[in-house]
Formats: structure tokens, sequence, C-alpha cells
């Protein structure tokens, strides 16, 4: 009978530590994969496109789309500003929107004649 109580024990606490462990790790990712998701659909309704613009939709980490690319250098971009002091707390917050408009192709074009400093 003692044997019988050990070997039942044993596998009962295993199940009750191991789903512990697993469902923290879970939960931070889904936390990131959450944020992450958030954060694109912001972005999309920034630039008036769905996800399949810029994405792979079969591998969504994927950069074989020039979209990608070039989405992923002004995310660099627009980082870049916020740390520099477009934060949105003494100026405007740069985001997509700023230039984009809710469209893919901001429509600004700059002039043939201006010169870079």
């Amino acid at each position: 009978m003692q044997c019988i109580r050990k070997w039942f024990a044993l596998p009962f606490l295993l199940v009750l530590l191991i789903p512990q462990a697993h469902s923290e790790s879970v939960s931070k990712f889904v936390t990131k994969e959450e944020k992450i998701r958030e954060e694109m659909i912001v972005i999309s309704r920034e630039l008036g496109v769905t996800c399949n613009a810029c994405h792979n939709v079969q591998n969504f980490k994927a950069d074989d789309k020039k979209a990608f690319k070039v989405g992923k250098e002004h995310m660099k971009l627009t980082q870049m500003l916020r740390e520099n002091g477009m934060d949105g707390k003494k100026s405007a917050k740069a985001t997509c929107y700023m230039c984009h408009r809710g469209k893919l192709m901001p429509d600004y074009k700059e002039p043939a004649n201006a010169k870079a400093f």
C-alpha cells in the first residue's frame, strides 16, 4: 500500500509543478505577441493597408518582400525620431501617419532643385 501511494504522489507533484513553469513562459510569449500584433494593427491603419502589403502571410517574419524591408527601415527611423525628442511629451509624436497620412506611398515629393545641407 505504501508503494502505491508513492507512485501516485510523484506524478501528482509533477503535474502541479510543471504546468506553472510552462504557463508563465507561455503568458510572457503571448503578451509579447499581442503587443506586436497591436502595434502592427496601428501601423496598418496609419498606412491604409492590410498585412499582406508588407508581409508574406505564410511566414510573417520573412523579409522577402521589398515593402517589408522598407517598412523595417522606416520603423527604425520613427524610433530614432522618438528617441530624439519626438516622443509626444514636448512635441508631436513620430508615427507612420505623420508622413503617410493613410497611404502606403506618401504624397510628399521633394522638389527637384532642393539641395541637401
